[in-house]
């Protein structure tokens, strides 16, 4: 068997998983690039010397450490697959070491920023209001994108202010609401027919994960925020809960992270907000002051 013919086993097998299309798609696109540099191998074939020369060929070309290192994650895991269920004979995964990669500082929204995006315009009709709910929902509880699109109304409890959403995997979590998610949930949901679906377009029909992107880049220009885009909210409900004295292992469970490590990205911006009275301690305060 062909390393391709291998892929669409595995792909097959993430199905199973219950993954989502974007997953597999995203599988797809990252392992694709080794089929091609190793010429679609017979399986017997596939070794550690392969692999790294394929990690040093990535290194060469001009890609980002971190796509790169991402690439090379993607291979780990079909090397892995491939062991597991006795497609190869080697433990090639255990052997195959990702390369490092330049960390990436998580940016948050200001309190500013905030500000200004709430005085867009999120109540002149049925589908600002339906926008102000997902801005203010995701804010609140840090839900990704996909999840909000797929949320449910009968998964949302408003007297008991939590919601239960589908995350990755279709691994189902409770995130708490706050007061603020629970009076626009309230507005909204008097607007919206009894469907099963909780967010919908002004025809009444689901809305997609493109409908969003659509609503942000409006959102985008209404507020003068560049940056603004939906990851964005969840990186900052993180990093505020983390910074207003919230537990790292509940931000785990809220955000539905594998690991906790994947939470500890947090830790690190938000003690750079706490730290208001830097100025005082600063190497340069006495100077100016003085001065």
């Amino acid at each position: 068997m062909r390393v391709s013919e291998a892929l669409s086993s595995f792909l097959v097998d993430q199905s199973l998983r219950y993954n989502s299309e974007r997953t597999k798609e995203a599988y797809r696109w990252q392992l694709s690039p080794f089929i091609r540099y190793a010429g679609d191998p017979e399986l017997q074939d596939l070794t550690i010397e392969l692999c790294n020369a394929y990690k040093l060929y990535l290194r060469s070309r001009d890609v980002s450490s971190v796509t790169c290192q991402s690439y090379c994650r993607a291979l780990r895991v079909f090397l892995k697959w491939l062991f597991e269920n006795r497609f190869i004979a080697d433990n090639i995964y255990a052997l195959f070491t990702l390369p490092k990669a330049k960390r990436k500082v998580i940016d948050c929204l200001s309190d500013a920023e905030i500000r200004r995006l709430y005085e867009c315009d999120f109540r002149s009709d049925s589908i600002k209001i339906r926008n102000g709910c997902l801005v203010t929902l995701m804010l609140d509880s840090g839900i990704r994108l996909e999840e909000a699109v797929t949320l449910r109304s009968c998964n949302v409890h408003l007297d008991e202010r939590y919601i239960v959403v589908d995350g990755k995997g279709n691994k189902q979590r409770i995130v708490p609401l706050g007061r603020t998610s629970v009076q626009f949930l309230r507005v909204y949901s008097e607007l919206r027919p009894e469907i099963d679906a909780f967010f919908v377009s002004k025809d009444f029909v689901p809305i997609k994960v493109d409908t969003v992107k659509d609503v942000f880049r409006k959102l985008k220009k209404e507020s003068g925020i560049p940056r603004l885009r939906a990851h964005l909210l969840r990186h900052t409900f993180a990093t505020r809960y983390l910074q207003n004295g919230g537990d790292l292992f509940k931000l785990q469970q809220i955000l539905g992270h594998t690991s906790l490590e994947m939470t500890k990205r947090y830790l690190h911006l938000s003690r750079s907000f706490v730290c208001s009275d830097f100025d005082e301690y600063s190497a340069l305060a006495k100077i100016k002051k003085d001065g």
